[in-house]
């Protein structure tokens, strides 16, 4: 379909806002469409025919879903840094970023089974043109929506993380969940209905524990709670560490560190 580089249409996509980036995604009713038509598409094709194809591109995409500009710029920390800096904010946000490994998801809650999923509306608010993604009862009928309509599984765990230093229980996201778990909202649920049930499920996840380092984005937002001010922190993007980049980074660390101990003997 990619023959020949033609240019691509899509209609009725869906922008979503999050943590100061934007990602988009098509609706049930949008559509992709090769070849078009239209003086706009047709103008792309002859710049791209001309010149554009041998011109320097500059990537709108940054990779990691979700994190946005602020993730990319999120201060690194360790796990005790990060428990000592969020205790310290109080107002707005703030994102940091932390390398660490999954060490536990919570599967009880005083000796009671915790859902790992909840099947969340789907229907478009009107005037945000995104999902509701509320929580639905058994018949399916969102509270907030007032009626019965799509709706889909979706992740709410907390997990805890640990580094070399300390660890942390991080309430996880839907999507940074589907990665930390390295699975669907819908094959998770898929696995616990299924032959096996929840014990089945529960060794796909404790599978994940210790499986490799993560880099996590984290946000530490101040907010009131039933008329508690606290800081909420939680996990809200993460992708496999970057080897390469993250051992720069260490060695950084340390080529700093031993600067500073030079300068105090001077």
């Amino acid at each position: 379909a990619f023959e020949g580089n033609p240019v691509v249409g899509l209609k009725g996509v869906i922008v979503k806002e999050w943590n100061g980036g934007r990602a988009g995604s098509l609706s049930e009713s949008g559509s992709l469409v090769f070849a078009l038509a239209m003086p706009e598409a047709k103008r792309v094709q002859q710049w791209w025919s001309q010149s554009g194809s041998t011109q320097s591109l500059t990537a709108l995409t940054v990779m990691g879903g979700g994190g946005g500009a602020r993730a990319t710029n999120a201060k690194t920390l360790d796990l005790t840094e990060l428990r000592q800096i969020s205790e310290q904010v109080t107002q707005g946000s703030e994102m940091y970023s932390v390398v660490c490994r999954l060490g536990l998801v919570q599967l009880q809650k005083k000796g009671e089974l915790q859902p790992l999923t909840y099947i969340a509306c789907q229907e478009i608010r009107e005037g945000r043109g995104l999902p509701c993604n509320r929580r639905v009862d058994s018949s399916g009928f969102c509270p907030a929506c007032n009626r019965v309509g799509k709706s889909a599984a979706r992740f709410n765990i907390r997990c805890r993380f640990g580094d070399a230093k300390d660890n942390a229980w991080l309430t996880t996201f839907h999507e940074a969940a589907e990665r930390v778990l390295g699975m669907k909202a819908e094959e998770a649920q898929s696995i616990e209905q299924g032959e096996g049930g929840r014990e089945a499920l529960e060794a796909a996840v404790i599978a994940k524990y210790f499986d490799q380092p993560l880099q996590l984005t984290v946000r530490a937002k101040y907010e009131t709670y039933n008329g508690e001010a606290r800081t909420n922190v939680s996990c809200v993007d993460n992708r496999p560490v970057t080897f390469g980049q993250h051992g720069r980074a260490m060695l950084k660390e340390v080529l700093d560190h031993m600067g500073a101990q030079s300068r105090k003997q001077l």
